[in-house]
């Protein structure tokens, strides 16, 4: 892995936010991006990010981890 330097965080910021323009990554804190977050893990589940051996499957990981807090979060109210 690449060390982060001033360049290459920058080039992580720019391409972290586009990324969270299509992938809530980021905790979920309302019924409108828990809605958005199903649609596109269910969409990269049929890209074929089910598969762990897949390139999409770390992002699907990572948005089942941010769908189940807020899953767990509602369940506690």
């Amino acid at each position: 892995m690449e060390t982060l330097t001033a360049n290459t965080t920058i080039q992580a910021i720019n391409h972290y936010a586009a990324l969270c323009e299509a992938v809530p990554l980021y905790p979920i804190k309302n019924e409108h991006d828990y809605e958005i977050a199903i649609d596109a893990l269910n969409h990269l589940m049929d890209l074929g990010g089910a598969d762990e051996n897949h390139p999409l499957a770390r992002l699907v990981t990572a948005l089942g981890i941010f769908i189940e807090s807020y899953e767990q979060h509602l369940s506690t109210d």
